[in-house]
């Protein structure tokens, strides 16, 4: 039996080399060596480097290549990945962070599958295709930077952002401040992100109506507004109306530079944030992810009128309601179910289906109605089934995984018409983070139209953010061509899209666990069938009526 260890390399002060074995069952071992010399270990650490991959794989001597230390699979361990930092002359203040280790020259031999580059600078000298499975961050902003205002302007507004770049936004600029005085309302605020989690807004908003719920709208806005560029980090400006409720992207580029110390300390302890997170990630354990819920519902009279939720729910209660705007009034039409999370898609599946017959339970003796899912079963008042994520760092590589494997397949699913919510609702990459430090994942509507949507989209998201290192290669919706047709529903080449995530999510090392919800997915897209959302969603879940 091969022992319980994890192997790896550090490298420390003076960049002295540490190669070490830790057992569970055991003893851990520890040996120093000389320099690194072009991402190899030498002298002591080396051997004991080697020592442990003997140990774990008893009988055979390693290969030189399996010696490798940044981040490669060894000998059939899973070697923790590193973090790199490429930066150019104008980003030097990013240089030192913990965790966080400078690009070597030799770049390619340096990287291994499970590493990650923070491309600071322009001009990293790794692409993609060259990292051997490595992540680069912004590994798309030189051809952001290459297209015109204009076409920049045309991918924010398909997502749901309006932009005025270029000359537009200057022209908007003067004419702001001839009416209204540079110093007044409408204002520009410069939002600086990294990655998905961390964002830095200059000026502060006052004056604002609750200006820190605003802040938060802005940095997450941000987050999205690179996001669906295909960057990772940057820096977004915003001219926003005088009452702060709408906004317009103003400016925007992948180069991340902080103004002031308390705004780089805090992007500098988000970057070292993210490493330790990753390290600990593409650790041997890797990633187990807790899934929660909120899908929603609606009921509907036998007139066609909605039946408020609130008149047979709680707001707060597990079954209960929940609030939105009609026609400019807050009020609580939507049912909305809050399964308690769990690690295994079917236990929420489960959980699901028993609050559901709670709800039938508190509705007993009500005039006849129909309970109805799915995306927009009634006009103007669109459902969603969002995913509570928690147990693994909210990345962009891991929302893209999501994307590619929850919302495509779903979108082949949805009825004609039910993206007409989009881009306001069910825009992909749609994220909030989460007090308890996990995130919600907003993009999915409301899969309860049966058992079988349920735990397919439960599983995918499991496999998807725990699996999204061997899914990232993999992404047709990395291709902007496929992101226009997802949100222009054009069947032929999102099926082509569908297909190839099919193909890698059975390669991927959690798929045959739960091939058996994954499977009627893409079997169901393969036929041709969408749901139904004007069937009462009662009867596939066997939930007396």
């Amino acid at each position: 039996m091969r022992p319980r260890v994890r192997i790896g390399a550090h490298t420390g002060k003076g960049h002295s080399a540490l190669a070490f074995i830790r057992r569970r069952d055991g003893p851990s071992r520890f040996a120093f060596g000389a320099p690194y010399g072009r991402g190899r270990l030498r002298g002591r650490a080396r051997a004991a480097w080697s020592a442990a991959i003997r140990e774990s794989r008893p009988g055979r001597r390693p290969s030189d290549a399996e010696i490798h230390t940044q981040g490669r699979s060894t000998g059939g361990v899973r070697v923790a990945g590193n973090v790199w930092m490429w930066t150019d002359g104008g980003t030097s203040g990013w240089r030192g962070i913990p965790g966080v280790t400078p690009l070597p020259q030799d770049a390619r031999a340096a990287l291994g599958p499970n590493d990650a580059v923070l491309a600071f600078g322009g001009n990293c000298p790794v692409r993609p295709g060259q990292a051997g499975g490595a992540w680069i961050w912004n590994a798309n902003a030189a051809s952001v930077a290459s297209l015109g205002a204009g076409e920049i302007a045309r991918r924010l507004a398909r997502e749901g952002f309006a932009a005025e770049l270029g000359g537009a936004a200057e022209k908007k600029r003067r004419l702001a401040g001839a009416a209204f005085g540079e110093e007044r309302l409408p204002r520009t605020f410069t939002v600086a992100v990294f990655g998905l989690g961390e964002a830095s807004v200059r000026p502060a908003p006052a004056g604002y109506f609750r200006e820190q719920q605003l802040e938060r709208r802005l940095k997450r806005a941000s987050a999205r507004a690179l996001y669906v560029l295909g960057l990772d980090m940057g820096m977004v400006q915003w001219r926003l109306g005088s009452s702060g409720k709408t906004g317009v992207i103003v400016g925007l580029t992948p180069l991340l530079t902080a103004r002031g110390s308390g705004e780089e300390r805090r992007l500098r302890e988000a970057a070292a944030a993210f490493a330790a997170g990753w390290a600990r990630e593409t650790d041997t354990d890797g990633v187990c992810v807790t899934i929660g819920a909120d899908p929603e519902f609606v009921l509907l009279s036998q007139s066609g009128k909605v039946v408020p939720a609130s008149r047979y729910f709680e707001p707060h209660a597990a079954a209960g309601s929940d609030s939105a705007v009609v026609s400019g009034v807050l009020r609580w039409p939507i049912a909305e179910l809050r399964p308690a999370p769990a690690r295994e898609p079917r236990v929420v599946a489960s959980r699901v289906r028993g609050l559901l017959a709670a709800a039938a339970r508190r509705a007993a003796g009500a005039p006849p109605m129909r309970w109805l899912a799915g995306a927009a079963p009634v006009r103007g008042l669109p459902l969603g089934g969002h995913l509570h994520l928690s147990g693994a760092m909210l990345t962009g590589e891991r929302l893209r995984a999501l994307d590619n494997a929850v919302a495509l397949p779903l979108r082949l699913l949805e009825p004609p018409g039910a993206g007409r919510r989009r881009p306001r609702y069910g825009s992909l990459g749609d994220f909030r983070p989460k007090a308890h430090g996990g995130f919600e994942y907003r993009t999915p509507p409301s899969w309860l139209v049966s058992p079988t949507l349920a735990r397919g989209t439960l599983a995918l998201a499991k496999v998807a953010a725990e699996h999204s290192r061997e899914l990232a290669a993999h992404r047709p919706l990395d291709d902007d061509a496929m992101r226009d047709a997802f949100y222009a529903d054009d069947r032929a080449k999102l099926l082509a899209g569908a297909d190839r995530i099919y193909r890698a999510l059975r390669a991927t090392s959690g798929y045959a666990k739960y091939q058996g919800d994954i499977d009627p997915i893409f079997r169901a897209i393969a036929e041709g069938r969408r749901w139904d959302e004007e069937a009462d969603i009662r009867r596939k879940w066997k939930i007396e009526t």
